[in-house]
């Protein structure tokens, strides 16, 4: 489809100069942002088959949701537990779905974020073949990290392992080379992170990954048990593990950090790591905040997530954005570089960078990825409008969410899905999976 946004009242282009354009049109085609400019310039020059009025919009880049588990909403509202807790509870509920449930939970995952504005998500799952699925049903941007698992816990004995490590991977390299290079779908190894994935897993991953040129995805001292359970099996942090076995690499995108000290930081940043920061689930499971703020002053490239829907229980990103800001204000005192524009940075040019080196993801310029967000700016929360951007993340959000575009196709118009059959249809199976997944 060739689209014509007409006259957008504010462009917050996310470029390396941070550009903010004002009556600008933009077109596009095949997916990419052709061209930016006078909307008169590009009628001359192009025949869009859709033209927006955008001028009483804002059109920002798609937002891109770093880290969550597509398949957690069957669960939202289950489990309100400490991690531990909540992770046994959780793991329980996982062995009972079938790819029927997947499929369900995922298209309504992909659904409700699409809504909100986020035209791009890291997933983390086993069962990827209905995610994929679902993803391609409801036409988001997806990044599918294989969960890799090889190793239980067993009360006072510790631990046991329930898989070969190399197998596990092996299946799963095979899958994503196989399923690779499809334009909107794109696969990493997820070694879901010590202990429940071994150094020597994580370890034979990222041999794997760098071997195939994937990206990997891992969970990071979430919790303060992991931490201290590093440092008494191995003498070092989990991050000083990652380091020993060659795993850290500008290839890694790890979730959470919410326990690593100013040593950890220097060493992930030594080595060009990604994080993807959840502020509302370490929050909920009472984790606590990670240092957000000192990783990005070392240098590293800090991306927001929601994580899954039974432990945020959203999946807006605009509240996320706005959570940050609170939490690291809350942490580290009032500072002036914790603001609207580095939380945006953050939901879009940074996490598109952590997944794509190209940086066509997470911004508005020529030859971009035509993933793109009108919102509303004559609603009430919106006004006065001497601010949009802070607008936008303290105020607006979700609820000012007009127009949605991924890959050059309109997905979301006047705030609804433009498949009305596949809302209706989505909505339905969810319920129905629900109510027989809360009773096996």
């Amino acid at each position: 489809m060739n689209i014509l946004i007409e006259n957008a009242g504010i462009v917050f282009t996310q470029n390396d100069k941070r550009e903010v354009l004002r009556d600008t049109s933009i077109y596009i085609s095949g997916g990419i942002i052709k061209e930016i400019g006078k909307s008169s310039l590009l009628k001359e020059k192009y025949t869009p088959d859709l033209v927006l009025d955008a001028s009483k919009m804002a059109v920002l880049p798609g937002l891109v949701n770093l880290h969550t588990h597509s398949v957690q909403v069957l669960l939202r509202g289950r489990f309100d537990e400490p991690l531990m807790n909540w992770l046994r509870l959780v793991d329980l509920e996982y062995e009972k779905l079938d790819d029927v449930d997947v499929r369900a939970a995922a298209r309504l995952t992909f659904i409700e974020g699409l809504l909100c504005g986020t035209t791009t998500f890291l997933d983390m799952e086993g069962n990827v073949e209905p995610i994929v699925s679902a993803a391609r049903e409801v036409g988001i941007r997806l990044y599918e990290a294989i969960a890799l698992v090889d190793t239980a816990e067993t009360g006072v004995s510790g631990f046991t392992r329930v898989a070969d490590p190399e197998e596990e991977v092996k299946k799963a390299s095979k899958v994503a080379r196989e399923k690779m290079a499809t334009g909107q779908l794109n696969f990493l190894l997820g070694p879901v992170g010590f202990p429940s994935s071994s150094p020597e897993l994580l370890r034979i991953a990222s041999e794997e990954a760098r071997k195939n040129g994937l990206k990997l995805h891992a969970h990071l001292s979430e919790s303060m048990v992991n931490e201290e359970l590093s440092r008494k099996m191995f003498g070092v942090s989990e991050t000083g593990m990652l380091e020993k076995i060659g795993f850290l690499g500008p290839d890694v995108i790890v979730a959470h950090g919410v326990n690593l000290d100013p040593i950890d930081i220097q060493v992930l940043a030594k080595h060009g790591v990604n994080v993807a920061h959840c502020p509302t689930s370490n929050a909920k499971l009472g984790n606590g905040i990670a240092p957000a703020l000192k990783m990005i002053n070392q240098g590293l490239n800090v991306g927001l997530g929601t994580d899954g829907a039974a432990s945020n229980d959203s999946l807006d990103l605009f509240s996320e954005m706005k959570t940050f800001i609170l939490m690291q204000r809350a942490r580290e005192g009032f500072d002036r570089r914790v603001n609207a524009q580095l939380a945006l940075d953050m939901a879009t040019r940074n996490g598109g960078l952590a997944l794509d080196s190209s940086g066509k993801l997470g911004v508005i310029s020529p030859g971009a990825y035509a993933d793109l967000v009108l919102v509303d700016l004559t609603l009430p929360s919106m006004l006065p409008s001497e601010n949009v951007l802070d607008n936008l993340v303290f105020s607006g959000g979700c609820r000012a969410v007009r127009h949605v575009i991924v890959n050059g196709e309109l997905l979301v118009y006047d705030g609804r899905l433009r498949n009305e059959e596949l809302y209706i249809r989505a909505l339905e199976e969810f319920n129905e999976v629900a109510k027989r997944v809360s009773y096996k």
